[in-house]
């Protein structure tokens, strides 16, 4: 955690400036904002987050419920919504000066990685996706409590066949999204910071509140759902399993302790 924490405001620009291809005259700004940005999160956000694994290192002992695990999600969620918020201004200097070429590379990025989503989620064989499904279900499930046994990975593949996991619909309201966030980004070309703020933070509300019917009912139903499936995973670890879990969350604890401590000297 240190190690990718103490890279990660690298990764971040390697990352943006795969969608974005900067200019020369904007990559040292986008590299000075996000500088500034992990100044903030890791001196404001990481003790937030220490503490709050501090306090949920007991709670792995014991079994859950869906509604915990999604308090927990709401909570995740708050805490992106306060990263977005600080990042807001510098992203809104920036947009208003992304070029045409700019966005034609950006869409041609958005499509590959919608082509990776249907390679890995929409296979047009069912049990090649439910397969996949579970293979992602269950490394993420086991980097926090280690191996199961193959009676969980079968209890945990019957879990995800009930999945509401619609991939043509997913990989169709991604694109959907995709759309809506390169028609805004263009119109934006030239505007100034102010205008930037507002239209991004309309955005971002109509992201996280769609405005579709289905898109909705879509969202609903996979966020009850995965918790749900959160906590029967939960519930169906072993004690050694638990204290594995445990002593992973203790883990983070420490490094955001670590990371978030004034440097020395």
């Amino acid at each position: 955690m240190r190690m990718v924490y103490r890279q990660a405001d690298e990764l971040l620009y390697w990352w943006a400036d795969g969608y974005a291809d900067f200019t020369d005259a904007q990559a040292p700004r986008v590299r000075a904002a996000i500088d500034e940005w992990f100044e903030w999160h890791r001196t404001t956000q990481l003790p937030v987050y220490a503490e709050r694994l501090a306090r949920l290192q007991p709670q792995a002992m014991a079994d859950t419920t869906p509604a915990a695990v999604c308090a927990l999600r709401d909570e995740g969620e708050r805490w992106a919504d306060a990263a977005w918020t600080h990042a807001l201004p510098a992203i809104a200097t920036l947009v208003p000066t992304l070029e045409p070429a700019q966005f034609e590379h950006m869409r041609k990025r958005m499509d590959k990685s919608n082509r990776d989503f249907r390679n890995d989620f929409a296979k047009p064989d069912a049990a090649a996706r439910q397969k996949a499904l579970v293979k992602r279900t269950l490394e993420r499930a086991e980097r926090l409590y280690g191996r199961f046994d193959s009676a969980q990975r079968e209890r945990i593949a019957q879990l995800e066949a009930a999945s509401p996991f619609d991939p043509e619909l997913a990989l169709r309201l991604r694109q959907l999204r995709q759309q809506e966030v390169l028609q805004t980004l263009r119109g934006l070309q030239g505007a100034d910071p102010a205008r930037a703020q507002a239209a991004l933070r309309a955005l971002a509300q109509r992201l996280q509140q769609p405005v579709h019917e289905d898109e909705r009912r879509y969202r609903d139903a996979m966020e009850a759902y995965n918790c749900e499936l959160s906590a029967q995973i939960h519930n169906l670890a072993t004690a050694e399993q638990r204290r594995h879990a445990r002593e992973r969350l203790h883990g983070w604890e420490t490094d955001f302790r670590a990371l978030s401590a004034p440097a020395k000297g």
